[in-house]
C-alpha cells in the first residue's frame, strides 16, 4: 500500500485499508494567502459571485437534495466549464471540470461545504479539506493543511473543522464500501445526480 503525504495530500490505493496511526497530518504556518472562502449563487439573477467577482450561470436547476450549477470559466489557465452539484445535507459540493484541452485531471472533485439558503439565495462556505476522484478509480484527500491553517487564523470554527472532518469521513467510507464509485454511494443515500440538464429557452 503506498500512501503519500505532503503539504495535507493522502493518496491511497484502491481497495486497501489505512490506518490512522500511520498517517501523520502536517500543520503548516498560517500562509498569508489564506482567505474566507465563500461564494453566493443568486439563482434569479443567474449569478455566482466568488472572491474573483461575479459570472453569469448558464444553469441553476434545484432539485430535492440541492442545487445543480453550470457555468463557463472565464480567463482560467487550465478549466473553460464547471458544473456542480450542492448538497447541503451531506455538506458536499461536487465539481466537474472540463479543460481547455485534453481529459479532466479528475473524475470528481469534491469540497467538504456549509451552506446557507435565504430564498433565491445559496451562500456556500468552503471549508478547505477536498476529495478528488481521479478518472483511474484513485482516490485523493487533499488539502488538510489549509484546513488546519484556517482553523488557527479563525477563519473556520471548531464546529466547521469537525463539519469538514465527518463530511470528508463519511465520503470516503462510502467510496471504500462501493469501489470507489461515487455515484453508487450517493445512490445508497437515495440521491441519483443529473449532470445533463438544458438551458431554457430564450423568452
Amino acid at each position: 500500500m503506498k500512501i503519500a503525504l505532503g503539504y495535507g495530500r493522502l493518496v491511497f490505493d484502491p481497495g486497501q485499508k489505512v490506518s490512522s496511526r500511520s498517517i501523520a497530518i502536517p500543520i503548516h504556518p498560517i500562509h498569508c494567502y489564506m482567505h474566507l472562502k465563500i461564494q453566493t449563487h443568486n439563482t434569479v439573477a443567474k449569478t455566482h459571485t466568488v472572491k474573483a467577482g461575479t459570472f453569469p450561470v448558464q444553469i441553476y436547476q434545484e432539485h430535492a437534495h440541492g442545487l445543480y450549477v453550470e457555468r463557463d470559466f472565464f480567463g482560467h489557465p487550465v478549466h473553460k466549464h464547471w458544473q456542480a452539484h450542492i448538497l447541503p445535507q451531506l455538506n458536499l459540493q461536487i465539481c466537474r471540470f472540463s479543460p481547455h484541452q485534453g481529459q479532466p485531471a479528475w473524475k470528481y472533485y469534491v469540497d467538504m461545504v456549509q451552506v446557507e439558503r435565504q430564498e433565491h439565495l445559496w451562500q456556500v462556505q468552503d471549508l478547505y479539506l477536498d476529495v478528488a476522484i481521479l478518472p483511474d478509480g484513485g482516490i485523493q484527500i487533499l488539502d488538510t493543511d489549509e484546513l488546519f491553517s484556517a482553523a488557527r487564523a479563525a477563519l473556520v470554527n471548531l464546529e466547521q473543522l469537525s463539519l469538514a472532518t465527518h463530511a470528508a469521513h463519511d465520503l470516503l467510507n462510502g467510496l471504500a464500501r462501493h469501489g470507489n464509485d461515487i455515484d453508487s454511494v450517493l445512490k445508497a443515500k437515495g440521491i441519483v445526480l443529473n449532470w445533463d440538464y438544458q438551458l431554457s429557452p430564450a423568452v
